[in-house]
């Protein structure tokens, strides 16, 4: 019930984001902000090249550069130690706040929640959350698994089924999965530090399913090195994901999570140059290269501004933490 009070709440924040409009980003990216980088940009993100953070941030850091929307140079940091509470607690300790970053989601929030450091979202200064995603559960096509029937098949035989995925997000909404079909003593669950690598592992056959978004797992389906079987939606993905049918085809509930992309800043940041990386981010999502990353990884629109944004994360830290009471 915990885990679904959880996604419900994820799924109200998703749906109140697509009712932002251009307009809305746009209004918001002329800046009254006094302050401009003067220095290098440090960009934090808990986990390695290749993954869903990863990609976004260099995406937005590639946007920025070339659009000059900033007028100095970003350093993306990846750095995964302790499941990603060391770059976390080196973003908040900063000496230098106004010129650090951190590429923050959802699940990182329930990640550093769930942890001993004794950091919240209040410790930090909320920038802006750019972009949603949803996830699927992909196999292997040289396993024994190429769809949700071989998967029910293997269950009901008394086989349990391995499966790999990232501790936050994608635990929580695999855990709606296996509720719902009623089988959750079935699955042993593995976990990653990131999309990307749990996708190696299932391309390695070290495990029996993987759990992943499509930023992560796009390339690895239209290569033929996974297949996706069950989309956690409440419809299809486009090309090439759309062989995996929802859970709503498949005679059960909808089982979703949406995950927000986001932008943190350490606590200490000034009021100006919060507002200032507010505005940028903003221009950043008027960009056509920013609908076509959003198109390319099959993510929804979510910019939300300074103001929004922190009470989006406030809001979504304190139901997390109610639902684990």
């Amino acid at each position: 019930m915990k885990k679904k009070q959880v996604a419900l709440v994820m799924a109200g924040i998703f749906a109140m984001g697509t009712m932002l409009t251009r307009a809305m980003a746009a209004e918001a990216a002329e800046s009254t902000s006094s302050f401009v980088p003067d220095k290098t940009i440090q960009f934090n993100v808990s986990s390695k090249a290749g993954g869903n953070s990863d990609l976004i941030t260099r995406t937005i850091t590639d946007i920025c550069t070339k659009e000059d929307l900033v007028p100095k140079n970003f350093v993306v940091n990846n750095n995964t130690d302790g499941g990603g509470n060391i770059v976390r607690i080196e973003t908040h300790d900063t000496k230098d706040p106004d010129h650090t970053l951190l590429c923050f989601s959802s699940g990182d929030m329930q990640s550093m929640l769930d942890s001993d450091i004794g950091l919240t979202v209040e410790d930090f200064a909320p920038i802006a959350t750019m972009a949603a995603d949803k996830q699927l559960i992909f196999a292997s096509p040289d396993g024994n698994y190429s769809s949700f029937e071989d998967i029910m098949a293997a269950i009901e035989a008394g086989t349990k089924i391995n499966v790999g995925g990232t501790k936050s997000n994608e635990k929580v909404v695999f855990d709606m999965f296996a509720e719902e079909i009623g089988k959750t003593d079935m699955f042993n669950y593995m976990f990653y530090e990131s999309s990307a690598e749990s996708i190696t592992a299932l391309m390695g056959n070290h495990i029996d399913l993987a759990m992943g978004s499509p930023a992560a797992a796009i390339s690895y389906v239209e290569s033929g090195d996974i297949i996706p079987v069950v989309a956690l939606s409440d419809e299809r993905f486009v090309a090439p994901l759309d062989g995996a049918p929802t859970m709503v085809e498949l005679g059960y509930n909808v089982v979703q999570s949406p995950m927000w992309r986001g932008i943190l800043a350490p606590g200490s940041m000034s009021e100006e140059a919060q507002q200032y990386w507010s505005d940028v981010f903003a221009q950043v999502c008027e960009t056509e290269a920013w609908q076509d990353y959003l198109n390319n990884y099959l993510l929804s629109p979510y910019y939300n501004d300074l103001e929004t944004t922190r009470q989006i994360m406030f809001d979504t830290e304190a139901d997390y933490l109610a639902g684990k009471e």
